[in-house]
């Protein structure tokens, strides 16, 4: 770039979508109130501007769902979906916020966790069993997405193991259509799984009603009916966002943390030694992968940021994933320290939308890469290729194929 020309980075661009870390690096010394013409939205890339986007609903409210579709004439086309995400927790202001959150708080009381280290355990077992005669295999399919589906949405939430492969489609495309906001076809296809989604929970929550069951759904149905606080569409609703999100940033962090590990040879010899992964280790590999980049906030007034003027009604988007490479609060931030010390990553949220499965994403992590380098010491990428999967909102790969011997 010649001297005196404008900064310009794309985040919709599939280079970004495979490495933002230079172009949020250029943002955070250039340009930290950055307007994307692209997404429509300001983003925020120092780690004090998207702390105080996460945690100050006053100024940065949370009822966005409008400004992730960044072209007028997508909105006719786009209703249902924006009409359902209008009833997410996520975006909602306090005192709605409150009420919906407390509901997906149910699907974490302790009657609905009851031994689930164990099972965690068991079922990270379970999968390495069925593929370590094979000596490969891909490890988002195999493992990175099937172990949080199997414990959040077969364990505790009562889905039927048969129905995870088309919830998985379901669940994919939902989040490419948050994550490709330029692209009508792929949003259109999100909007038809999320109406395959909903029928699907409603005739869950329909079931439990004529037939309970000791299941996560059927408590939640009872609590629904006791207290009466929500519309079914709202229940329906929060439970797609726990099926949809529950288990996508832990099986991108599970993944895309395995690659970071395999780029950094001193950690896979550490992990080969000795496989056991603390809370701080998997504190760190939540902090280097970033799963969920950018949640999305709207201007409830006119904000004055970092030399710029942020008008009421305008798009923002705290970069959490810039956030978390900021080297004014991490040392060494582009590098993957297991024994980190100093780390408050943003990576689970921040404020009143703080992630309510964070405590369980932290207890799966060291479970998932302990069993996996006790059982496959071994285990190493099948080729140099990386198959990112073109999201903004949920950086993951789409495939990842190793081997062992």
């Amino acid at each position: 770039m010649s001297q005196g020309q404008k900064l310009h980075v794309n985040i919709l661009s599939p280079e970004f979508q495979i490495d933002p870390h230079p172009f949020l690096k250029r943002l955070r010394e250039e340009d930290p109130v950055y307007w994307s013409e692209e997404t429509r939205h300001w983003l925020l890339t120092r780690y004090e501007d998207v702390q105080t986007g996460l945690r100050d609903a006053a100024r940065f409210s949370s009822q966005s769902s409008e400004t992730f579709v960044v072209r007028e004439e997508f909105m006719q086309h786009l209703r249902p979906i924006i009409t359902h995400f209008s009833m997410w927790a996520v975006m909602k202001d306090n005192p709605e916020h409150k009420r919906l959150r407390g509901l997906i708080n149910q699907a974490f009381r302790p009657e609905n966790l009851k031994d689930i280290q164990l099972r965690a355990r068991q079922t990270a077992e379970w999968l390495i069993d069925q593929v370590q005669d094979k000596g490969e295999m891909d490890f988002v399919n195999d493992y990175a997405y099937a172990l949080p589906a199997l414990l959040f949405s077969v364990e505790i939430l009562g889905m039927d193991r048969a129905d995870l492969p088309t919830f998985k489609k379901w669940s994919v495309d939902l989040a490419h259509a948050t994550g490709r906001i330029d692209n009508l076809e792929i949003m259109l296809k999100g909007q038809e799984a999320l109406l395959g989604m909903t029928d699907y929970i409603t005739r869950a929550i329909q079931s439990r009603i004529d037939q309970p069951r000791e299941d996560f759904i059927s408590f939640l149905v009872k609590a629904w009916r006791e207290e009466n606080k929500l519309t079914m569409e709202e229940v329906v609703a929060q439970m797609v966002l726990l099926l949809a999100g529950g288990h996508t940033t832990t099986q991108n962090v599970i993944s895309t943390g395995l690659l970071a590990i395999f780029k950094h040879p001193e950690q896979v010899a550490r992990l080969r030694k000795n496989p056991e992964i603390n809370r701080q280790a998997a504190e760190e590999i939540y902090r280097y992968t970033s799963p969920a980049q950018a949640p999305t906030r709207i201007a409830a007034c006119d904000i004055e940021l970092g030399g710029k003027l942020i008008k009421k009604g305008q798009g923002v988007m705290p970069m959490v994933v810039s956030a978390n490479r900021d080297a004014s609060v991490f040392e060494r931030a582009d590098e993957l320290l297991l024994d980190r010390e100093k780390n408050p990553h943003l990576g689970f949220g921040s404020g009143n939308h703080v992630c309510p499965g964070a405590f369980l994403a932290r207890m799966e992590i060291p479970i998932a890469f302990e069993v996996l380098f006790r059982r496959l010491p071994g285990i190493r990428p099948k080729s140099n290729h990386e198959d990112w999967n073109m999201n903004l909102s949920f950086r993951g790969l789409s495939t990842f194929p190793v081997v062992w011997s």
